[in-house]
């Protein structure tokens, strides 16, 4: 059986969701255009990379792969919104229930494209504020949330899926 292939309309939420998760990343690219000339060479790398060294420094234009990489996966959630009958659904899509649940996931994948550049934000801001000699507190509080909530959502979404699914109509 084939998925019915439905038009999802964004609501207001969806649309500020998208807008901003593009700021995010455009922010992000543009904070850092206007310190790289400020940075030292060898700047400490959040990420793991291979041109990293052993202390964790990199060239400072490593900096650049967040905004790029995360710019792509932001887009790439973009265009594959389009699309929410390619997903996988913890249920059955049916006429009746298709509607529903492609709004759902497509709210899910909106969710995680706005993480994802609000951690390419901060890891941007953050390396350039360690570059700069300037010491961050919020570090230790902050990068474990990226994790829970970039596993957490889908989970979320999940579960509501299936208890909608065993709701009587």
């Amino acid at each position: 059986m084939t998925r019915p292939k439905l038009k999802i309309e964004k609501c207001i939420l969806d649309k500020t969701i998208e807008i901003l998760s593009f700021l995010l990343i455009v922010v992000s690219a543009v904070v850092l255009g206007f310190y790289y000339s400020q940075l030292p060479e060898r700047v400490l790398i959040d990420f793991n990379w291979p041109s990293k060294d052993e202390n964790g420094f990199g060239a400072k234009g490593l900096l650049w792969t967040s905004p790029i990489i995360c710019g792509i996966i932001v887009i790439a959630i973009y265009k594959l919104n389009q699309y929410p009958w390619v997903f996988n659904y913890p249920s059955e899509i049916t006429e009746e229930n298709a509607e529903y649940n492609y709004k759902m996931a497509t709210k899910m994948l909106r969710i995680i494209g706005l993480i994802i550049a609000l951690l390419c934000f901060v890891l941007t801001v953050t390396a350039i504020l360690k570059g700069l000699g300037n010491t961050i507190s919020y570090e230790q509080y902050l990068m474990p949330l990226f994790p829970v909530l970039l596993i957490g959502i889908p989970v979320l979404f999940v579960i509501i899926l299936l208890v909608q699914k065993k709701k009587p109509a």
